[in-house]
């Protein structure tokens, strides 16, 4: 297997500037769904949205970016040799360790998580919570996309009803109450996403029903994250037909809805389906 020291020439690990936004961008773009996280980050508030990150070139090319803080993504060039991708992943590894603090959320494509942990598992405790496959799922056309009728964007006077559905949510899928570990931060987090436009509701009779917030938002995709229906009101079809107004409010906007669910959540994977939703690939999550 090759090694950094092979020809150190070739290669050049660095943090990006602004001179390098666009060159990121296209790099990110060769595959927008899969990295549609990295880029909504980086339109949002420019290079400086990366926070800690590197970037590593290769002849002059850019083949890898990640986030090396408290959360970890990455992106690799895909045509790179199997060889040459574990080393760029090596790269990222070495970079979080050197930051000195643990991650608390590692969430990348499978095959770049496997390495990447196989490095850090001596370093960083085990994770709280594995989720080892997440299909990555992309909606790109809809016979007669719908506007919206039952969902709205969330206001403002939304949010106390919003903070613990999110909260509910979060303890559901991943097991951990974000509320008992940062109330206020989180509290904070879910003002944001009404703010931004980047949560959509359904109320009935008062009560929230259903929901869900865009985690990144591109020229060419929304990420979905965080579909929540209100226990009782479930098995009725609402997650349903509030997903279709929302996929279809999104694609009349010139924008494909994308998303990714556990692996064992049949019910889920099968209402993505059923609406036209397509796998494109696999993500693996690693938290603390």
């Amino acid at each position: 297997m090759a090694t950094l020291n092979d020809d150190l020439d070739r290669w050049a690990v660095r943090s990006l500037g602004w001179t390098d936004q666009t060159r990121a961008l296209e790099f990110l773009e060769r595959e927008p769904i899969m990295n549609a996280y990295l880029i909504s980050k980086i339109l949002d508030e420019g290079i400086g949205g990366l926070d800690e990150h590197v970037a590593v070139f290769l002849r002059g090319e850019l083949v890898g970016i990640a986030i090396v803080g408290w959360n970890v993504v990455m992106a690799v060039e895909r045509s790179l040799p199997h060889e040459t991708r574990d080393l760029v992943v090596s790269i990222f590894a070495d970079h979080v360790t050197r930051s000195g603090e643990a991650p608390r959320a590692i969430i990348s494509e499978v095959s770049l998580v496997e390495v990447l942990w196989k490095q850090l598992s001596c370093w960083v405790a085990p994770p709280t919570v594995r989720r080892d496959r997440q299909p990555v799922y992309v909606l790109e056309h809809m016979d007669d996309p719908p506007e919206l009728e039952t969902v709205r964007y969330a206001r403002a006077g939304d949010l106390d009803a919003l903070v613990p559905a999110c909260a509910a949510m979060h303890l559901e899928e991943v097991g951990i109450d974000p509320l008992a570990r940062d109330a206020s931060g989180y509290r904070q987090r879910i003002r944001e996403l009404i703010a931004q436009k980047r949560s959509m509701v359904i109320f009935r009779n008062g009560k929230l029903v259903f929901k869900t917030e865009f985690s990144a938002v591109t020229t060419q995709t929304v990420q979905l994250m965080g579909v929540w229906t209100r226990p009782e009101e479930r098995r009725h079809g609402l997650a349903k037909q509030g997903l279709r107004e929302i996929c279809g409010h999104l694609l009349r906007r010139h924008r494909k809805a994308s998303l990714f669910v556990n692996d064992f959540n049949a019910p889920a994977i099968a209402l993505y389906e059923s609406l036209g939703f397509r796998q494109i690939g696999v993500n693996r999550a690693l938290i603390w």
